[in-house]
This record gives C-alpha cells, sequence and structure tokens, in this order.
C-alpha cells in the first residue's frame, strides 16, 4: 500500500502539483453504467494501464452553448477519452461511465480468436482516479465534460 501510495503521488506532482485530492479510486477490471459523482466538489484526474487489448475509453457527457448568440441552442455530446497510460482531467460531476474493453493481452499484433482470450493470461485493466469531495478548494463543474487542453502521455 505504502508503494502504490508514493507511486500515485508522485504521478499527481508530475501531472498537478497543485491539485488537492482528498481520495484515489483504484479499480481492476472495472466497467461502469452511467453515473454522476454527485460528492465530487472539483474536477477528477483519471488513468488507466493495463494489458487490455482495446477498449476501456472513459466516455463524459459535455455540452457547450454559443455564447456569441443568445438564442442558440444547446449542443450535447460524448466525449471517448483514451486514458490507456495517459491522464486525463474530467469532469465526475457530468455523467460519464467506462467502455468495456477486450481481455485479451496486449502482446497481440491482431485481434485473437474467441479460444485464444481465454489462454492468454493478460488483459487486466487498472485505473486510478483521483477526486476531491472536499470544500478545500472546490471548482465550478465543466459543462464540456473535460478539459480539451489537457491530456498527458
Amino acid at each position: 500500500y505504502v508503494d502504490l501510495r508514493q507511486a500515485c503521488r508522485e504521478l499527481m506532482e508530475w501531472t498537478d502539483e497543485s491539485y488537492y485530492y482528498s481520495g484515489i479510486a483504484v479499480t481492476k477490471n472495472f466497467v461502469s453504467s452511467p453515473h454522476i459523482d454527485e460528492l465530487d466538489q472539483s474536477y477528477q484526474y483519471a488513468i488507466s494501464l493495463g494489458s487490455f487489448y482495446s477498449g476501456g475509453e472513459l466516455c463524459v457527457d459535455g455540452s457547450r452553448k454559443d455564447s456569441s448568440a443568445p438564442d442558440a441552442e444547446t449542443e450535447y455530446f460524448v466525449n471517448v477519452v483514451d486514458t490507456r497510460n495517459r491522464i486525463a482531467r474530467v469532469d465526475g460531476r457530468q455523467v460519464h461511465w467506462v467502455r468495456t474493453w477486450d481481455f485479451a493481452s496486449a502482446a497481440y499484433t491482431e485481434e485473437p480468436k474467441e479460444d485464444e482470450r481465454s489462454t492468454s493470461g493478460g488483459g487486466d485493466r487498472y485505473s486510478l482516479i483521483f477526486y476531491d469531495t472536499s470544500t478545500r478548494r472546490p471548482t465550478p463543474a465543466n459543462p464540456a465534460g473535460i478539459d480539451l487542453d489537457f491530456l498527458r502521455d
């Protein structure tokens, strides 16, 4: 636990040393249905790691309205963010979920056959979600769902 906590701290120092997080969700092979993290007080940082073959993207609902046109309609969309070995800044206060993924080993250069998947020995998807449910440094919700200017490899 101590080593994992230290590695998470180093990751966040590299990512955004001023970000305050009150918790870290560490998951293995987690697929979620659409939900909102109602207790969040700020955006989150999300990264996925592992040997999964493909898929596992983080999907976040977003919206935008052209502020230059007062009668413009709001546009709604879904951001599909590949967080595999990349960290993204997302807003858990918007509806979001994790897509399913292939459990085959990343060592495959083409999609494995069904009988190969069960013997691949790989395919795990881990994720780290850094979040803040405290009132220490609240931020306004981002209607776009993600920070389009932030994605780090």
